[in-house]
């Protein structure tokens, strides 16, 4: 089920959104629940804010406070991540901004850094990617897409792509290294709230002769496909036997490194959407 738009989000007036104040204690007045509260507050920066794909790619970015990035509609992670922290502020709820790296594929890094958010809710906390939940970029643009899988996501589903700067807020029990933060299979939110389960490889970096071979339960009967690309340029499709565990096969043509991505769909045709990475060396 696609995810939906707090209603105060969707509905709100236009002088609601004058300012961060505003916006703020227009959804603190209506929403009594802490919880949906703070969903609203992500939701509005998920759906107002748009990736500044340009300054990703160029690298070279504008100021990212808070007050900027409401004004143009326009940011980074760093925009995304500060403006929920003003906006928890005007509603009365504490929420923090987050340094660290993230990877989305692979062992590799996903640019400079990133930053999210941590928000405490009768004392525990929480995290909250607005910027992940937000659309995609690929080159210099960004697609717009809703969604909800870093929104309250396990502490386990974030330490699979997310490594803070302070281990403290990795809200583990016993926090990771790097190295096995980069060692870790690269299986995205959508992985967890899709109910799969990865049998094998265990890591996200695997050395094949020829063959690489993946394997998922799949409780919820999703339909996947599988692709490899070659540094080379190389590319194609793997072999994929849908189920209840789900098999692939992918026959790399040629010795070198390859990023193999499993993408998944509720139906056999129509939209998939990327869950899984893998970076795989052909001796």
């Amino acid at each position: 089920m696609p995810a939906t738009l707090h209603p105060l989000v969707l509905g709100m007036p236009a002088e609601a959104e004058a300012s961060i104040v505003a916006v703020g204690k227009y959804i603190a007045e209506r929403e009594p629940d802490r919880r949906l509260r703070i969903k609203a507050l992500h939701d509005y920066v998920a759906d107002r804010v748009a990736y500044d794909a340009v300054a990703y790619a160029e690298h070279r970015y504008p100021p990212q406070d808070a007050e900027t990035v409401f004004v143009t509609r326009l940011g980074v992670c760093a925009g995304y991540a500060n403006l929920l922290s003003a906006l928890g502020d005007a509603a009365g709820e504490e929420i923090v901004v987050v340094g660290g790296d993230a990877r989305t594929d692979g062992s590799d890094l996903t640019g400079e850094g990133h930053a999210w958010n941590a928000a405490r809710i009768d004392d525990v906390w929480h995290l909250i990617d607005a910027t992940w939940d937000s659309g995609s970029v690929s080159g210099r643009s960004f697609t717009k897409r809703y969604k909800t899988s870093y929104l309250f996501a396990p502490p386990r589903v974030f330490a699979v792509s997310h490594f803070p700067d302070a281990p403290n807020w990795q809200l583990l029990p016993a926090p990771i290294s790097r190295g096995e933060f980069f060692r870790a299979p690269m299986l995205r939110g959508e992985f967890y709230a899709q109910g799969l389960e990865l049998v094998r490889p265990d890591r996200s970096q695997v050395s094949v002769d020829e063959v690489f071979e993946m394997a998922v339960k799949n409780p919820q009967g999703r339909f996947f496909r599988v692709t490899f690309a070659a540094k080379d340029g190389a590319e194609g499709e793997c072999e994929v036997s849908d189920g209840a565990l789900v098999t692939a096969r992918c026959v790399l043509p040629a010795p070198g490194r390859y990023e193999v991505l499993l993408y998944s769909g509720p139906a056999a045709f129509g939209n998939f959407s990327g869950v899984a990475g893998f970076e795989v060396n052909r001796g």
